[in-house]
């Protein structure tokens, strides 16, 4: 009797087994009844289709590498399977411009840019912003793996294919492109060195004021602010108001994430509510001034301003550049052009031998004229004040008197040694004019 029970039940279980496995089997069926290769193209076309949802188009701000560089805003506007138009604010060509992309499978799906446009100028190479990216160009990738959308904003959310930066398509408003266009104006208002070189932030925070040094990489769109205790860094992408700030700058618990330009006070403003807050000025002088002054007359020092290497740097105002340009002009009947400015201090350790020597190139036999104003020099209030002392051909003179004139100024020159190098590992001096703060000479030290 127990064994005809214990038959019955094992019976029971085997059938109850077969009854589960059969019901397994049917919903595979119905998990698997599409190809791998039929799932990847549903998952091309749904991306496809969601690129092509948006009739504005869209607006990406896209920061390449924000430990070192700023972001690019850019418009798309996916017309079909293929085809894409394109603009952006890296440089100053705002033509929308058509060319190809498609979807495809790398790790995931990707958008891939497959025909030459904007977005391929921040993966060139060939055009880095500055010395320090030579062979690098902007860091940029023109492929982007998609993770799908932001429920919440309609956002499509990427990242970029090789180095994993996110990079969110935002669904673009009517105007977008004159917004990029509008954009590029305000960026000549915080870079505009015919106003001064010198600007600063000044941070109030609980009633307490920091002022900050204020330094921008115009190509590199990149900051530095630093005082006697604190330095903080952050890349900036330009919007028709103001700015955004990538990292998020966070100063005393608060954090700084966008300036607005103010057009009446001609100041960058971020409200951070109870009334802290964060500007950015225009200053005559520099807020926290160096005593470097004291260093470059220093026995047998010198200093250069090499055209060939300098003038194109964006340390080099363009009062400066203008003024050099002029000198050209002066020069240009005779086939002469300015290709350098040294200064020679204290030589041999005389410290009344001083020297402005203007190097000029001779366009016929490649010949070098070198035109030498002797100065005499005192420091005063953070300040190298350079004084006549005749000159090695007096009917030279007044072929350079355009330079010459802010650099022997009697208000004097305000001197910085950069953290910055340009082209070359040479040490890096300004040569700011106190009487003209839109006057800034870049060389190098010898």
């Amino acid at each position: 009797m127990k064994n005809n029970k214990y038959i019955i039940n094992t019976i029971v279980i085997v059938l109850l087994s077969m009854f589960l496995v059969n019901c397994a089997d049917d919903d595979n069926e119905g998990v698997f009844d599409e190809s791998p290769a039929e799932r990847t193209n549903a998952q091309k076309q749904e991306l496809r289709t969601a690129l092509q949802s948006s009739d504005t188009g869209w607006k990406a701000v896209y920061f390449t590498s924000p430990g070192e560089l700023g972001g690019f805003t850019f418009f798309f506007n996916f017309l079909d399977d293929e085809t894409v138009e394109m603009t952006s604010d890296f440089d100053d060509d705002f033509t929308v411009t058509k060319s190809k992309y498609d979807v495809v499978l790398g790790s995931t799906i990707k958008l891939s840019f497959t025909t030459k446009n904007d977005i391929h100028k921040l993966s060139d190479s060939a055009n880095p912003p500055d010395s320090g990216l030579i062979g690098r160009g902007y860091l940029g990738d023109f492929e982007f793996l998609y993770y799908g959308q932001d429920e919440a904003t309609g956002d499509l959310i990427f990242r970029t294919n090789r180095t994993q930066e996110e990079v969110r398509f935002t669904k673009a408003t009517t105007n977008e492109v004159q917004n990029i266009i509008d954009s590029k104006a305000i960026a000549l208002e915080l870079t505009d060195s015919e106003k001064s070189v010198y600007q600063n932030v000044i941070v109030t925070i609980d009633g307490t004021t920091e002022v900050f040094d204020f330094s921008l990489n115009v190509n590199r769109r990149f900051i530095d602010i630093s005082n006697d205790s604190d330095s903080y860094s952050f890349g900036i992408a330009y919007n028709e108001k103001g700015f955004t700030v990538s990292p998020p700058l966070e100063i005393k618990g608060q954090e700084i994430s966008e300036f607005t330009y103010n057009v009446e006070a001609d100041k960058f403003i971020a409200d951070l509510g109870s009334g802290n807050m964060a500007e950015i000025a225009f200053l005559d002088a520099p807020s926290n001034p160096t005593d470097d002054n004291l260093v470059v007359v220093q026995p047998d020092n010198a200093y250069g301003y090499i055209d060939d290497f300098l003038f194109d740097a964006t340390s080099s105002s363009s009062n400066f550049r203008a003024l050099r340009n002029s000198v050209n002009e002066g020069l240009s009947p005779f086939d002469l052009s300015l290709s350098r400015v040294q200064f020679f201090f204290t030589i041999g350790g005389d410290e009344t031998f001083n020297v402005i020597q203007y190097q000029l190139l001779s366009a016929v036999d490649g010949s070098i004229i070198r035109l030498n104003h002797f100065v005499t020099f005192e420091n005063v209030d953070g300040k190298l004040i350079l004084i006549d002392d005749g000159w090695s051909d007096p009917s030279l003179a007044p072929f350079v008197e355009a330079i010459d004139n802010v650099l022997t100024n009697s208000e004097g020159l305000y001197i910085k040694q950069e953290n910055f190098t340009v082209r070359f590992p040479n040490t890096v001096f300004t040569f700011t004019s106190a009487a003209d703060p839109s006057f800034r000479m870049t060389t190098y030290a010898f």
